[in-house]
């Protein structure tokens, strides 16, 4: 337990200039996070009218509504996207939008074409969704790493051998938009020797932790492709199974078909974007937190000094369902923190979990009541 009675003045000044002097770091830090959140690149925009000036400013108005849409369908479930409120223009666009880049333009006498980076402002961005009662994502994923195994017809189940197309199509693949970041291994010695396609395809935790940690990603997704057909067009047959640190491992099965005119590379392409979009939904059913929603715990955790103690901040910091954290009490060897926060426990836990954090109850404590937090 924290010793509640008079600290040092000299650890009186470690937490006071953790808690005060490096805001600025962590307030950084969150800052950075939350604007790649509230981010949309790849806007699209393609507008006729009267002459090329009336062209772009039309332009740059759509863009701006339709990366709205973007970014709401971004950070709410599924479940929820008919009930999104409708794109607003004019002052009311004006308010949400801190800014926009314009790319790779080209125009014409009556025409513009170009691609637009629209970043939003996360505090009306949110105000917003708490007035339609929508849960959204406060905070995007650590990196998940992506073991791409395909099944060959000839040679059998593939990884770092040649040809993979499968592993391929994740090496091309432009996902900087997705709430879960997702790595590809660089097919070095140490992959080669650490995990065989063997060992990936059985599950091998123990070697699946082990590369996912030399990357610095969260957990391992292994991802099996094998060549299908469905009503005479090319098909792919995909199972993909995320291993965290903890918990049980998450199965899933897709099948891909091929469109009407889509090369297979395309398909492959498409068959990455699936997989994507399904890590991010269950990444927002399990963080997404309703408007108003507010709880308070008390945590305790072992400090060795104020490296330690600013990395636990920074850490707290860039968890965006973290609202505020007060220090209550502080001794040689622990800190008492409460924290405030957006959502459920077990959200926190899992956000917490993201940060290389465990928060567990204290078995020795009388009634259980007293929570520890330390690192995983």
């Amino acid at each position: 337990m924290v010793h509640r009675h008079r600290v040092s003045t000299h650890l009186v000044l470690i937490g006071l200039l953790a808690l005060g002097g490096l805001l600025a770091g962590t307030g950084t830090a969150a800052a950075q996070s939350a604007a790649r959140l509230y981010t949309v690149e790849g806007v699209l925009v393609d507008v006729t009218a009267g002459s090329a000036v009336a062209a772009r400013e039309q332009a740059y108005a759509e863009g701006q509504r339709a990366a709205f849409r973007m970014l709401l369908e971004k950070l709410t479930p599924e479940t929820v996207h008919g009930r999104l409120p409708a794109a607003p223009s004019g002052a009311a666009l004006d308010s949400l939008v801190q800014g926009f880049e314009v790319r790779d333009e080209r125009a014409s006498g009556v025409r513009y074409i170009a691609k637009m980076v629209v970043r939003f402002n996360p505090a009306e961005i949110q105000a917003l969704l708490a007035r339609a009662d929508l849960p959204s994502v406060t905070t995007p994923s650590q990196p998940v790493l992506v073991l791409p195994l395909w099944q060959s017809p000839d040679s059998g189940m593939l990884l770092w051998e040649d040809p993979n197309p499968w592993r391929e199509a994740w090496e091309r693949a432009s996902l900087g938009q997705s709430l879960v970041p997702v790595l590809v291994p660089l097919a070095d010695t140490a992959d080669l020797v650490g995990l065989s396609a063997e060992q990936a395809e059985a599950g091998d935790r123990e070697r699946l932790s082990a590369m996912a940690r030399r990357y610095g990603a969260v957990a391992s997704l292994v991802a099996i492709a094998s060549p299908a057909e469905s009503g005479g067009q090319q098909a792919l047959d995909i199972r993909f199974t995320r291993y965290d640190a903890a918990g049980e491992p998450e199965t899933r099965s897709e099948r891909v078909t091929a469109a009407s005119g889509e090369t297979g590379s395309e398909m492959f392409a498409r068959a990455v974007r699936q997989v994507s979009s399904r890590l991010d939904e269950a990444w927002k059913n399990a963080t997404a937190v309703r408007p108003g929603l507010e709880n308070r715990l008390a945590v305790i955790t072992a400090i060795s000094g104020l490296e330690e103690w600013t990395a636990l901040r920074r850490k707290l910091a860039e968890i965006g369902m973290i609202r505020r954290q007060d220090l209550v009490a502080l001794s040689r060897g622990e800190a008492e923190i409460v924290l405030w926060y957006a959502g459920q426990p077990e959200q926190l836990r899992v956000a917490l979990a993201q940060r290389g954090l465990s928060l567990a109850s204290d078995p020795l404590a009388a009634g259980g009541s007293v929570w520890r937090l330390s690192a995983q």
